[in-house]
């Protein structure tokens, strides 16, 4: 949906928007290898507390200082435990509302369709 409205390409840089990000060998990754689970950030440094998870910011913290477990775009691993917060923080820093993944979820999609869907921590 933000492509489609141009918020954001699929070619971007993740650094073109979260400059943070381009650091410890993930200056290249773009939003094609987070979403094709390429950019090798299949799992995030450091021990993650509940109340780490439950604060958009302290994750972001913890992306910003992961390495890429593999040089990106070049092999595929599932990104299970790093997925959604990737694509949280990509949410939030090019929606224009500024809105985390869930309550982007939530307003953009199943608001619109009738949908009552818990899927993500919002606070």
């Amino acid at each position: 949906m933000l492509v489609d409205r141009g918020r954001l390409k699929y070619s971007d840089k993740i650094s073109s928007f979260w400059p943070e990000f381009a650091k410890q060998g993930k200056e290249n990754i773009t939003v094609e290898m987070v979403l094709a689970h390429t950019s090798g950030l299949a799992c995030l440094d450091g021990k993650i507390s509940y109340e780490d998870a439950c604060d958009h910011e302290r994750m972001a913290k913890f992306i910003e200082e992961s390495k890429p477990i593999w040089e990106p775009g070049k092999a595929v691993g599932y990104h299970a435990l790093s997925y959604g917060w990737l694509v949280d923080q990509i949410i939030r820093r090019t929606d224009a509302k500024k809105r985390g993944i869930g309550q982007f979820f939530k307003e953009e999609i199943a608001d619109k369709h009738g949908m009552f869907v818990a899927l993500f921590i919002t606070s």
